[in-house]
């Protein structure tokens, strides 16, 4: 039986914007698909790579003449020319908490068009990002599509990204990372009152997110679930959409222990040490007495990866390369594994605290999705979310069998595009 969340109370908590900055709806037009080109990566030289590309361009495009019906050039649509009128965007820093429940400066984008009265709030979170050029405050956050839905969006970056680089990395923290959206959220909420927005008073909220954000959108929606009952009314939540999310971390790791046992090859390689680096910066006094680099084999840590991971390097997004086609045994140290069982079983335990599946029930709308196969996210956290939250606030979970694509990469891409078009064309609202 799921327990009842303790219930929080925000009022004094001060979600008050730090600073802001600003970027003209072109800039992030341009750079958005950038982001999308560069997440495509090498993929884009042959035919699915195009195709995948100008899928997202052409999504991208539509939404943005939808959300300028009221405009015209010359007689018809120039969407990229009315970019600059349709957003504003604007970069704000603002207070959260850190996994010691320290305060720390976190950064997040905000996106909100001009030319309408704003309906929707969407809480958008982003996918795994290493290093700090592809996050949402960088503008070149491929989430940043969902913002062209034509509603009041954020984007917060997660601690150890954007305005808190300097604060160690806590990927997969889904206790910090669900508590610092939410904070964003209502960051948000304070910003438009603050702007005078043209926010609707019956305004409703939505939360999405893929791969770690689809992790992350879930824990925001137990996140919200806590707060006080006057703060959850403001917030109007509707309905949360995850998918391909890490929500069982554990299970994560241990299929991919399973799957090397089994032959297949590492879909990720860069995500092992990622995993341990956020348990090791999550939990510093349980992982004290253990030592992070004696997880990795020596090649491993001939390249770099697994330090730069560590001391949160902003290059790391190019090293990361040299992990990718490399099977488990070339990173992880299974000697080690194997003579120190200890070792592991302590880092498993940690990765049990991030569990998202089971301790709760939503109380509001949860819609899942993931791709079959996925070789990034394993379909299992799928399963286990639904076993574990299954209640009449799920909605029916959505399974996209990939028949054609081999790559594993473009398997989950896909799979974001999935549902990305789904919030894009209003279906998720509804």
């Amino acid at each position: 039986e799921a327990a009842v969340l303790p219930q929080i109370a925000v009022e004094d908590m001060g979600f008050s914007v730090i600073s802001e900055s600003e970027m003209t709806g072109e800039e992030l037009y341009a750079a958005t698909l950038g982001a999308v080109e560069a997440n495509c990566g090498a993929e884009l030289n042959d035919e699915l790579g195009m195709e995948v590309f100008s899928k997202v361009k052409s999504t991208f495009e539509k939404a943005n003449a939808a959300c300028a019906d009221e405009v015209m050039v010359d007689g018809d649509m120039d969407t990229k020319a009315l970019a600059p009128l349709l957003y504003k965007v604007v970069k704000v820093n603002y207070q959260t908490l850190d996994q010691s429940n320290n305060e720390v400066t976190a950064s997040a984008l905000i996106v909100y068009p001009l030319l309408r009265k704003i309906t929707n709030v969407m809480l958008i979170n982003h996918g795994t990002h290493i290093g700090f050029a592809m996050i949402p405050t960088k503008y070149t956050s491929v989430e940043a599509i969902m913002a062209a839905t034509g509603a009041l969006c954020i984007l917060p970056d997660y601690i150890g990204l954007g305005a808190s680089a300097d604060h160690p990395d806590l990927y997969l923290n889904e206790e910090v990372h669900g508590r610092t959206s939410v904070d964003a959220l209502l960051t948000l909420l304070d910003y438009a009152k603050a702007k005078k927005l043209n926010l609707a008073s019956d305004y409703k909220t939505y939360i999405a997110g893929y791969s770690q954000g689809g992790a992350v959108s879930l824990a925001s929606l137990r996140r919200v679930q806590q707060l006080d009952q006057a703060t959850q009314k403001r917030i109007n939540l509707q309905k949360v959409f995850c998918g391909d999310g890490q929500y069982d971390l554990r299970l994560t790791f241990e299929n991919y222990l399973s799957d090397f046992e089994n032959g297949k090859d590492l879909a990720l390689g860069s995500v092992v040490p990622t995993v341990i680096n956020s348990m090791f910066n999550s939990y510093p006094e349980e992982m004290a007495d253990i030592n992070y680099e004696d997880f990795f084999t020596e090649w491993a840590l001939s390249t770099g990866v697994p330090q730069a991971i560590h001391n949160n390097d902003e290059n790391v997004i190019d090293m990361m390369l040299k992990f990718n086609g490399k099977n488990l045994d070339e990173i992880l140290n299974m000697q080690y594994l194997e003579d120190e069982p200890e070792h592991l079983n302590r880092l498993l335990t940690m990765m049990d605290r991030q569990n998202l599946c089971h301790g709760w029930a939503p109380q509001y709308s949860l819609k899942l999705l993931h791709c079959n196969p996925d070789g990034v996210v394993p379909f299992a956290n799928f399963e286990e979310a639904y076993e574990g939250l299954n209640n009449e606030y799920m909605e029916d979970p959505e399974v996209v069998d990939i028949k054609l694509l081999s790559n594993p990469l473009l398997i989950h891409i896909y799979g974001m595009l999935v549902m990305v078009d789904e919030v894009l064309d209003g279906s998720f609202m509804k």
